[in-house]
């Protein structure tokens, strides 16, 4: 891995692979399904006419009890500035400001964080593993059953602070009093050095290794007396009562004084306002003129519950994601547990235009940064308290160069252009890049492809090897349909910009290479199989049955694809890869399947935003009674909170139609991504076909197909004005909102 190439920059690259990442120390990158109730919305109960127009509550959008032997990850916990993760035990929460969370891979439940010394807690000396838990927004809940004992602890943290509270809950469910002894105590296996005890209900101890120390303030002061390493209390509890213990965590500079006013109603005020402050801006997220978020995302009315609930669990992805306190103080980071404001282009493009429509002031300053930067250098980039300096001009080494994604190219583009078209901001595409304009900005980013030629007379680009593209898959390499195909519509897109703009001769040209482009692409098809082939380097043809190729061509070419051909490859995706409430990102017949085995990529599972886009291409493609029911079926997946990098199938039934589905940790996946704002996105520009282009009067995606969904989206603004979308039997149809 190289090193970043400023000592002290504001935004790091680094070459860098999302697996890599999640297996990287912090010091490199530091310098079966459950049942309905499960569900905010169940699926057996559509909403009522009253309560189908009103934002549902974070309470509403929290799980119901999970069983913890069938997670492969527990409930995590967001602050706008931090994440912590909890254990599988009753009281444990993995915890490190500032840092990377994510340690290594291990068995479910339990992978190797990087944290803070866990706090365990005995009862009657003996510790006890949760067995159901809740997960909400702005707090995370865990149970156990001891005997008649009910145990159940709530964690919170405070927000934008280095504060974890603890509420654990006694409840004697017998039917004679209860009287057993409770301790708490440092992790013994992370024990730090220097553990003191400071004074009634205190510890505190110095970790070395993170260079922080953390105290612990206990607010029901323990009856025994404690040696600093432990506090505990002998509890009583009559039939049909219940007793809590209430502590907190918090961090501070090693050696330095802790922090004053953490009393017993300070944590009452702050455990209320943390759930409070998350409504307020819940609620912002969806308020024209808010004085939260410089935009607003659009309010979905409708009866339909599973197509509800995927959306708002969609935007909420976002909320849990945003971070406030780096250089754009509206940040989506793709996960909570990478390195600190870590951003992959590609997962940040699938929700352009909710971006562009949430936070377009913060969006149009990050689509600068990334303007700046060579997009063939990294996968990531890394967001510091500090925006580095701009450069005066830019250099890009010639040949071919692709050292990170693939689709950088085009996830900065698409971005770009999602801003510009639904904030018609014209004047952007003549603002200074360095050296250049946006649009010169974006005409370089659609023409990259030339640069990634291994020869000047090819007409498709090679995007490298399986780190370049989809990391597992072997045989996914060289010139492969998905970005090609994404070559032809950024062409096309940039011609419209610059006919905009006045300049017809140059938007011919590109119109010409594209269509030259898309019948390069179509040389790739596999007749009668409805799949798509690679080709290598060495000549090789390889068939791949891969949903991604499906996406991308079905999204960026439908209106050019022979009936034929649509129909064929919607086949495919029905027969290989729709799975009764998820999908298969790879299918089990491809040749490269048992070497693919990753749940976001590869034939057992998905990357949470692929479900979406699929949908998406189904649409567009004409198949509208197939793509509807089959996203209304995904709300069962979605039972344990937001969305992930991956959810699999797993247990013995994972390779059939009805495999059960989680959230996946195996190989270094991520509890919530945000990829899954992929579903608002295909909510919004697919299913209510919002299509706003530079300049043109709004036109709605197929807006004579009715699309088997009754439902209005409100407050959509294109430029300065907002629109009312309305989903009916005969289609779409857009109005101005007064």
């Amino acid at each position: 891995m190289r090193k970043a190439r400023s000592k002290t920059p504001s935004v790091v690259h680094e070459t860098i692979s999302r697996r890599m990442f999640c297996g990287t120390g912090i010091a490199a990158l530091s310098a079966q399904l459950l049942p309905s109730i499960a569900f905010g919305f169940p699926a057996d109960t559509p909403a009522t006419s009253s309560g189908a127009s009103a934002l549902p509550t974070l309470d509403q959008l929290g799980t119901g009890w999970l069983d913890c032997g069938l997670l492969a990850q527990m409930p995590s916990l967001h602050n706008f500035h931090e994440m912590g993760a909890c254990a599988p035990d009753l009281v444990g929460v993995n915890f490190l400001p500032g840092g990377q969370l994510y340690g290594d891979e291990s068995g479910p439940r339990w992978p190797i964080y990087y944290s803070l010394p866990l706090c365990c807690m005995t009862i009657d000396d003996r510790s006890y593993e949760s067995t159901n838990c809740r997960w909400f927004a702005f707090q995370a809940v865990r149970r156990a059953q001891v005997g008649d004992l009910d145990v159940v602890t709530t964690n919170r943290l405070v927000i934008e602070d280095t504060v974890v509270m603890w509420r654990v809950k006694f409840t004697n469910n017998g039917v004679t009093a209860k009287s057993f002894h409770v301790a708490l105590t440092v992790d013994s296996g992370w024990r730090p050095v220097n553990q003191e005890f400071i004074g009634p209900g205190e510890i505190r101890a110095t970790s070395d290794k993170w260079k922080m120390d953390y105290v612990y303030r206990f607010f029901d002061l323990p009856q025994n007396k404690t040696d600093g390493q432990f506090a505990e209390w002998q509890v009583s509890v009559a039939p049909s009562e219940s007793r809590e213990i209430r502590f907190l965590m918090h961090v501070v500079e090693p050696g330095k004084p802790g922090r004053s006013g953490l009393t017993s109603e300070w944590f009452e005020t702050q455990w209320d306002r943390t759930k409070a402050e998350w409504e307020k801006r819940w609620k912002s997220a969806f308020t024209p003129d808010n004085d939260f978020f410089s935009g607003n995302a659009p309010l979905l009315v409708t009866n339909d519950a599973a197509i509800r609930e995927i959306y708002y669990r969609s935007v909420l992805t976002l909320l849990v994601l945003l971070r406030t306190n780096l250089w754009s103080n509206r940040t989506f980071i793709t996960s909570g547990e990478r390195p600190k404001g870590v951003v992959f282009y590609w997962d940040t493009s699938l929700f352009s235009t909710l971006f562009a429509l949430l936070e377009p002031k913060q969006m149009k300053e990050q689509i600068k940064l990334f303007l700046e930067q060579d997009p063939h250098e990294s996968a990531v980039i890394v967001f510091k308290a500090e925006r580095p300096p701009s450069p005066k001009h830019l250099e890009v080494p010639a040949g071919w160069d692709l050292r990170g994604y693939a689709a950088n190219d085009l996830s900065i583009f698409r971005l770009a252009w999602s801003y510009l078209v639904v904030t018609q901001d014209k004047e952007f595409l003549r603002e200074k890049i360095a050296d250049q304009t946006v649009l010169q900005r974006m005409h370089v980013l659609a023409a990259n492809w030339k640069k990634l030629r291994l020869n000047p007379t090819d007409q498709l680009a090679d995007y490298g090897g399986a780190l370049n593209l989809l990391e597992c898959v072997p045989t996914y390499i060289n010139k492969v349909p998905s970005f090609n195909s994404a070559n032809v519509w950024m062409m096309r897109e940039l011609a419209e910009i610059l006919e905009e703009n006045g300049d017809g001769a140059e938007a011919r040209q590109l119109r010409l290479e594209a269509d030259a482009m898309f019948k390069a692409v179509m040389t790739l098809y596999e007749p009668g199989k409805g799949v798509w082939a690679s080709l290598h380097r060495d000549g090789t043809r390889v068939e791949m049955r891969h949903c991604y190729d499906f996406a991308t061509v079905g999204h960026f070419l439908a209106a050019d694809l022979p009936p034929n051909v649509c129909r064929e490859m919607v086949d495919f995706v029905q027969r290989e890869l729709l799975m009764e409430n998820w999908m298969r990102a790879q299918s089990q017949l491809d040749v490269a399947a048992t070497n693919s085995d990753r749940p976001d990529h590869g034939p057992m599972g998905a990357y949470d935003a692929w479900p979406a886009v699929t949908v998406d291409a189904l649409c567009r493609l004409g198949y509208w009674n197939i793509a509807v029911p089959f996203l209304r079926r995904t709300q069962a997946a979605v039972y344990e909170g937001v969305y992930a990098q991956a959810r699999e199938f797993y247990g013995v039934k994972r390779r059939e139609r009805d495999a059960p589905v989680r959230i996946a940790q195996r190989q270094g996946c991520m509890r919530e991504c945000t990829g899954g704002g992929a579903f608002a996105e295909t909510v919004l520009c697919t299913l209510f076909g919002y299509m706003p282009k530079l300049g043109d009067a709004p036109e709605l995606l197929n807006a004579d197909t009715p699309r088997g969904f009754v439902g209005e989206l409100r407050h959509v603004r294109r430029g300065v004005q907002r629109y009312i979308i309305r989903s009916g039997d005969t289609g779409v149809e857009l109005r101005k909102e007064t």
